[in-house]
């Protein structure tokens, strides 16, 4: 029986919900920031999380117009707020221009890089949410291939994994 506080979303081209759902979650980030987010991909890019071409989110971010918007650019503001952010991945040239772009926004202080050459993990981590599986954050991850993902918002779920991260790459807990 699978509980309520998590849900397993296998995906394909017939049942594409991964951009759903990460647009519910960056939008809830945006409303009520967490402390701390962990993204862990091996590849990352800066690809689009809120559809705003209705100007949906006009009013989180009146200046960011009717286009779809990125993920560095939605990161940049949760940071702002007050979040620490941790973005784990290979040190390869294709993240090179994603984390260029972040760091290029300003997140200097609330910034945390870990580089790992042989980093296979995927997931996104937030204080009240756990979204892991197979998926890379790139546009072939999220709208082509097959993925199967696991989200949990049970807190204990949620606390374990946040206590691995930080023992893993040394980070403070918040």
């Amino acid at each position: 029986m699978i509980s309520r506080e998590a849900r397993h979303l296998p995906t394909s081209a017939r049942a594409r919900n991964i951009p759903a759902l990460l647009q519910a979650i960056f939008a809830s980030e945006l409303l009520s920031p967490s402390r701390c987010i962990w993204l862990v991909s091996p590849w990352v890019s800066d690809i689009a999380v809120l559809e705003n071409r209705a100007y949906s989110f006009f009013t989180l971010a009146p200046e960011w117009g009717t286009a779809p918007i990125r993920l560095s650019v939605v990161l940049a503001r949760i940071m702002e707020s007050g979040t620490t952010l941790h973005v784990a991945t290979r040190p390869d040239s294709g993240n090179k221009a994603f984390l260029e772009r972040m760091l290029q926004r300003g997140g200097h202080r609330r910034l945390k890089i870990h580089q790992v050459r042989d980093l296979h993990e995927k997931g996104i981590l937030g204080d009240g949410y756990y979204l892991s599986g197979s998926m890379n954050f790139t546009q072939n991850g999220i709208t082509l291939n097959e993925e199967f993902l696991h989200f949990f918002t049970a807190p204990d779920v949620v606390a374990e994994k946040r206590v691995l991260l930080a023992e893993r790459w040394g980070a403070e807990l918040p």
